[in-house]
């Protein structure tokens, strides 16, 4: 089945985890209170948790 565009939705939607992370920490940043934050991480598709974990790179 395809659409109007020709796409036939087998397009990957998926966003990797780094950037999950990433949106919602600036989510976090901008969002005027706690109840904003929840708000706009849900319409997002993103929970509070993914922007709470953090990769610790040490230098070499």
């Amino acid at each position: 089945m395809s659409d109007d565009l020709g796409f036939t939705g087998d397009l990957d939607t998926s966003v990797p985890e780094d950037k999950q992370r990433r949106a919602a920490r600036v989510v976090a940043g901008i969002a005027a209170d706690a109840a904003e934050c929840a708000m706009l991480l849900d319409m997002l598709g993103l929970s509070a948790e993914i922007g709470g974990k953090r990769e610790h790179h040490r230098a070499a």
